[in-house]
């Protein structure tokens, strides 16, 4: 518990007034997650902080026996997030600065330019589902990046984008449903 003294006038004498507020006491604890293709992992309240969803659920366990269930996200890319966590879990509170201004960190900047585009693609749906906005942001500066200045046919080969005719043919060469009993 944290006491905050405050005085308050009652009777023309001054009163010390104790207003108490809890401190979080889940943030020391470990908590163990398991991935949607069954990986387990172990990760402290700090870190977990940095995801709504998965402080909330921290918060709502009963003991730290009961595990996480991160359904969405497997296990390679909740790793990811995880070792994304703790090297931000000291860090103070998270300002959005979306757009040009937004300027990533060195360690955060050479991490992410490691991912390959499918490794990038997981880490942006998995800080959606599970409600990151730093990394999020940090994720989407990244693709922006990769995009800029480049040629829509640049763009393709970068992302994996096929072109119309692509796609037609593609189409073509695909078993449609049979209608052979």
């Amino acid at each position: 518990m944290v006491k905050s003294p405050k005085s308050n006038k009652k009777g023309g004498k001054a009163v010390k007034v104790n207003n108490t507020v809890a401190v979080n006491e889940n943030l020391d604890l470990i908590y163990t997650l398991i991935s949607s293709d069954g990986e387990q992992f172990q990760a402290d309240g700090h870190s977990l902080k940095l995801s709504k969803v998965l402080s909330l659920a921290a918060k709502c366990l009963q003991s730290t026996e009961t595990t996480i269930h991160v359904e969405k996200v497997k296990g390679d890319t909740l790793k990811r997030v995880l070792e994304w966590c703790e090297n931000h879990k000291d860090d103070g509170p998270y300002v959005s600065k979306c757009g040009p201004g937004l300027r990533l960190p060195h360690w955060d900047f050479r991490w992410l330019k490691s991912l390959d585009n499918q490794q990038l693609f997981d880490l942006i749906t998995a800080t959606n589902d599970l409600q990151m906005k730093q990394l999020m942001d940090y994720s989407c500066k990244t693709v922006a990046n990769m995009a800029k200045g480049k040629s829509p046919e640049q763009l393709r080969q970068i992302f994996g984008i096929l072109t119309d005719e692509e796609e037609a043919e593609l189409a073509l060469n695909e078993p449609g449903p049979s209608n052979a009993n």
